[in-house]
């Protein structure tokens, strides 16, 4: 009987930019405080917003999930021992709000959730499909978190999640890092110049974006 072959991870690319959408995770305020002139959380927003217009630019569906919560009770029972501040996260709440510098639009979809996952009790994987999305671009707050939730599913739901390393950030360099360490080597591709990445992205045919 011949030895098992190895189990290996991370040895081959996706690479791929077929029907590619963009998700922007969790862009609000109380998910970028913090940072200053030069940071690395404002490179992050700033590489963000970068990623939404380019996607507009190539007629690319750009797709925004936030977190909401009516009630400290829809937290749930991890979040409320590990995360209690998201508690914060209610309607018409200056933290809840879109960070003005990464430039929501209007008449972009918006998906509300209540866990990191975006496509966890959400319509977040119907939308993708009617949009026709394969390659999902991932952009947003916080690596480790609610970004690696999403693109963890979004494989496991046979998407392309491809991860904008520099349009995101999370609570240290060293969690940033290792979230992407693992998602590349898993889940997605990660790519570390995302403005280089979307040169390559053709213009789309013209696709809804409601």
């Amino acid at each position: 009987m011949s030895a098992p072959e190895e189990v290996r991870v991370g040895v081959g690319r996706l690479d791929t930019r077929e029907r590619p959408g963009l998700v922007m995770v969790d862009c609000q305020r109380l998910f970028t405080l913090g940072g200053g002139p030069g940071s690395p959380l404002d490179a992050a927003v700033s590489a963000a917003a970068a990623a939404a217009r380019a996607a507009r630019d190539r007629g690319v569906p750009v797709v925004w999930l936030r977190t909401l919560f009516e009630a400290d009770d829809e937290l749930g029972p991890v979040w409320r021992a590990k995360a209690p501040a998201l508690a914060q996260l209610r309607p018409g709440s200056e933290l809840a709000d879109w960070d003005p510098r990464i430039g929501f639009e209007e008449g972009e979809v918006v998906v509300t959730k209540k866990r990191a996952s975006g496509f966890v009790g959400t319509e977040l994987h119907e939308v993708l499909t009617r949009l026709d999305v394969f390659t999902l671009a991932v952009a947003g707050f916080t690596t480790a978190g609610c970004v690696r939730a999403t693109v963890v599913d979004a494989a496991s739901l046979d998407y392309a999640p491809v991860v904008l390393a520099d349009a995101m950030a999370d609570r240290s360099d060293q969690i940033h890092e290792a979230g992407l360490l693992d998602l590349d080597a898993r889940y997605a591709d990660v790519v570390r110049d995302s403005a280089g990445w979307w040169a390559l992205v053709p213009r789309q045919p013209q696709r809804s974006n409601a």
